[in-house]
């Protein structure tokens, strides 16, 4: 009985610390201006999303950013990613598909 208690304990702490982490997530997503959907191909290859038709770049970074960094976190334990880049100008590529801007990134292993 003596260790019983304080197993329940660390199991309540813990449920209580995983709803903390998942309020923190939809706290700062709902902070970014644009909703960002990801996918991962099997070759490693980051395909994201973003419901911004006539917005550029700017305006989508952070709302694209985010999603691929908690991402590569959660699944290489690094946050940096590798952006496909336009050559010309040398920043994060991005082509329109439909009413949506769509990047891809990989993870930095």
């Amino acid at each position: 009985m003596t260790r019983t208690l304080p197993v329940l304990i660390l199991t309540m702490v813990a449920l209580a610390l995983s709803g903390c982490a998942r309020e923190r997530r939809a706290a700062a997503e709902a902070g970014l201006p644009y909703r960002a959907d990801l996918k991962a191909a099997d070759d490693g290859t980051l395909l994201i999303s973003v419901k911004a038709a006539g917005a550029g770049l700017a305006e989508v970074r952070e709302s694209v950013r985010y999603p691929v960094t908690r991402h590569c976190l959660t699944e290489t334990g690094n946050s940096t990613a590798d952006w496909t880049l336009d050559p010309a100008t040398g920043d994060w590529a991005w082509r329109v598909a439909g009413d949506e801007l769509v990047f891809e990134a990989r993870c930095r292993g």
